[in-house]
C-alpha cells in the first residue's frame, strides 16, 4: 500500500488525473494529504419522536410505500440548514451533523481516499464519526459526519479546514456498478436497509 506524497499529489492535480477543487490555498496540500473545507449546508440529526433506528422496519416501510414517501420519511429525522459564509453553526455535545466538503472530488480508478479529522480539531473533541472511505472513480462532494465528543459546543464556520484526505494506490480492477452516494452535491441520508442488506428478512 503506497500513500501519495505532496509531490505526487501536486503532479496528479496539475495533470487532472485527480480532482480536488477548488483548492483555495497552497497550504491545503500537506506532506501526504489535502485539507478539506466544510461547505455551507448542514443536516442536523434529530430524534423526531423516534426511539431507535430499526433497519428491518425501514425496509418493510420502504417496500410498502412509494419511493417519494419513503424518501420523505428518511428526511424527517434531519433538519437542513444553509449557513451563510462568515456565520457559525454549533455542534453540541452528543450531536451529529452531516456537512458537505466545499471541495468537489474526482478520483481515478487507481486511487482511494480516506478522510479523517485534522488533529487540531480532534483535540477539541470534534470527530468525524466514521473514517469516510472514498472509492476509486468516485465523483462528488464528501460528506463529513461530524460528532462532538467533548463537553461544550463547538462553533464551526463554512470554509474552515476541519478534515483531511489521504490517497492510496489500489491494485487490480476497481469497476463497480452504482453506489448510493455517487455524484452527491450535498449531504444525503443513508438508506440503512437498502437493496440486499437483509436478504433473510421478509419484506412484510
Amino acid at each position: 500500500m503506497t500513500m501519495l506524497g505532496r509531490g505526487e499529489l501536486i503532479r496528479r492535480l496539475r495533470e487532472g488525473n485527480l480532482v480536488v477543487s477548488p483548492l483555495l490555498s497552497k497550504a491545503q496540500i500537506g506532506s501526504a494529504s489535502i485539507d478539506l473545507r466544510i461547505g455551507n449546508v448542514v443536516l442536523m440529526v434529530r430524534a423526531r419522536g423516534s426511539s431507535h433506528v430499526d433497519p428491518v422496519a425501514a425496509k418493510r416501510s420502504a417496500s410498502s410505500r412509494k419511493s417519494h414517501e419513503a424518501e420523505l420519511g428518511r428526511q424527517q429525522k434531519h433538519e437542513r440548514y444553509e449557513i451563510p459564509f462568515h456565520s457559525k453553526f454549533l455542534v453540541h455535545p452528543g450531536s451529529l451533523a452531516l456537512v458537505p466538503t466545499l471541495e468537489w472530488l474526482q478520483l481515478p480508478d487507481d486511487l482511494h481516499g480516506s478522510v479523517t479529522a485534522r488533529s487540531t480539531w480532534a483535540r477539541e473533541g470534534l470527530s468525524i464519526a466514521t473514517a469516510t472511505f472514498i472509492e476509486p472513480r468516485y465523483q462528488g462532494i464528501a460528506t463529513l459526519e461530524l460528532a462532538n465528543m467533548g463537553q461544550i459546543p463547538i462553533a464551526l464556520y463554512p470554509g474552515m479546514r476541519v478534515a483531511q484526505i489521504a490517497f492510496v494506490r489500489v491494485e487490480g480492477q476497481t469497476a463497480r456498478i452504482g453506489g448510493q452516494f455517487r455524484m452527491s452535491f450535498e449531504p444525503r441520508q443513508g438508506r440503512v436497509a437498502d437493496k440486499d442488506d437483509f436478504p433473510f428478512i421478509p419484506s412484510s
